[in-house]
């Protein structure tokens, strides 16, 4: 099945390791790309519609719609379109920053390409609109666009490793109720036993459950939904700090303050006064 790409006569060329490069493609039965020595950059594709072969010298595997193929640097591949479809795809060429690796680990479909498929339709059209950008931004050449594009592909590699993380490790029901009540109720003065005795559980079940599901503790999550619904209040309201602190669950503007100093790098007044500044320029 793969043989028209393996025996490809034409090597083609390398990519320029660092360079991020992205396009559209819509190839029919014959297109055929053969690196039989790999690249020194990753190499990511998308399948909106069709399906591409993909082969490392020894072992082939088939991307369909709604999946998403990584070749990994020093790979061989040999990639195109099998018999009886056009195969469209997004791809993308680069080098990721070194915060971006945990996000690379996708499930290794054959030896050095990786694989995820993406079943949620919503999670599947944000995915789609990333790489869009993506592509756009990498055709433009303004002042703003290469970084543009470096944002659109995290957030493209973020989606994809949330993806598959919800799949392998769905969230527990409980973790996922006391989300849902900390996010629509942040005023509230809750504690975890109260969390806990809400979703049937014990404190420390609950504790250690939500810590391994979310990577950060009931408290901390709460404390930074309070923060951020309180940066909405200082940007959109003439509230007070302390009339904003009571708002969103502080009992103590102080307190309040040096929480959002630490969390925004600023305390709120400042922060007020470079929004006010920043409106009248």
């Amino acid at each position: 099945m793969s043989d028209f790409m393996c025996f490809s006569a034409l090597e083609n060329q390398t990519t320029i390791p660092g360079k991020l490069v992205s396009g559209r493609y819509r190839q029919p039965f014959d297109y055929r790309v053969k690196r039989s020595k790999g690249t020194k950059d990753f190499y990511l594709t998308l399948t909106l519609k069709g399906s591409g072969l993909f082969n490392n010298g020894k072992e082939t595997c088939e991307c369909l719609e709604n999946e998403v193929t990584l070749v990994t640097p020093g790979t061989p591949h040999f990639y195109g379109t099998p018999e009886n479809t056009v195969w469209e795809f997004y791809w993308c060429h680069f080098v990721p920053k070194e915060e971006w690796l945990p996000l690379l680990q996708l499930p290794e479909a054959i030896k050095g390409i990786r694989m995820a498929r993406l079943d949620n339709e919503k999670e599947w059209l944000r995915l789609i609109s990333a790489f869009s950008r993506l592509v756009e931004y990498n055709e433009e050449t303004n002042l703003f666009s290469e970084k543009l594009a470096v944002h659109a592909l995290e957030e493209i590699l973020l989606l994809i490793a949330k993806s598959v993380l919800e799949t392998q490790f769905p969230m527990d029901s409980r973790v996922e109720k006391t989300i849902q009540l900390i996010s629509e109720h942040f005023s509230h003065p809750y504690s975890v036993a109260e969390l806990a005795a809400m979703v049937n559980l014990s404190a420390s079940r609950l504790a250690h459950l939500f810590k391994i599901q979310t990577g950060e503790s009931v408290m901390e999550m709460l404390n930074k939904i309070r923060l951020r619904q309180a940066r909405k209040l200082i940007e959109m309201t003439s509230l007070t700090v302390a009339e904003i602190a009571e708002e969103v669950g502080f009992n103590h503007p102080f307190y309040f303050s040096r929480q959002f100093a630490a969390f925004y790098g600023t305390s709120p007044a400042v922060f007020r006064k470079h929004i006010l500044h920043t409106s009248n320029e």
